[in-house]
């Protein structure tokens, strides 16, 4: 075995795996105690959001909370008694998920879906739905909370529930997507009773 000192990181990209093979007992483990020592670097968090279009404003829906984004369906079992922004039912993965339309129910008020909007599967706990919206092209990375607190400048010219909103980006609101649905659900339970 080689009896090379142990090589900074940056120099085993490309040959790295070979370069440990190559180590001997003693070097290999040298090597990775000078690593387990080595500062970390702070590297700042970026998350990724959704941009929803609305027709009163945008808001940035976090990519974390999604299970997965799908086409909407066409074909919604409805049911009777339900709020105005519960489309229906649908099936997803075999399971029977509720629908929202989520500007409707943001707005507290009937609207359309404008461009071509999908579905947002979202799971919290044991509840699964589908958040029916419209979403830009490309999901948007942003720095993290220092970042979001910082550009508060511009907002969007339209109101949210309080609750629903985890702070904002550029303007646009951060949606609090637990509340939302703990709310949703709620909603749901007392219009079915």
């Amino acid at each position: 075995m080689s009896q090379r000192p142990a090589l900074s990181t940056a120099l085993l990209r490309g040959n790295h795996a070979r370069h440990l093979e190559q180590l001997s007992d003693q070097d290999f483990w040298k090597y990775a105690q000078q690593l387990a020592q080595a500062p970390q670097l702070s590297t700042p968090q970026t998350e990724e959001y959704v941009k929803c279009a609305f027709e009163a404003g945008h808001a940035l829906i976090p990519l974390a909370v999604l299970r997965e984004i799908l086409p909407t369906t066409r074909y919604l079992a409805q049911l009777p008694a339900s709020p105005h922004w519960m489309l229906g039912i649908a099936a997803w993965r075999g399971e029977p998920i509720a629908v929202i339309d989520l500007a409707a129910y943001l707005a507290q008020q009937s609207t359309g879906l404008p461009g071509h909007p999908v579905l947002l599967i979202v799971q919290l706990a044991d509840i699964t739905l589908g958040l029916a919206t419209t979403i830009s092209d490309a999901p948007a990375f942003f720095a993290s909370e220092q970042d979001q607190a910082s550009n508060n400048t511009a907002k969007e010219d339209w109101s949210l529930p309080e609750h629903s909103v985890q702070g904002t980006y550029a303007g646009m609101p951060i949606l609090q997507l637990p509340a939302i649905i703990s709310d949703i659900v709620q909603q749901l339970r007392i219009s079915h009773e």
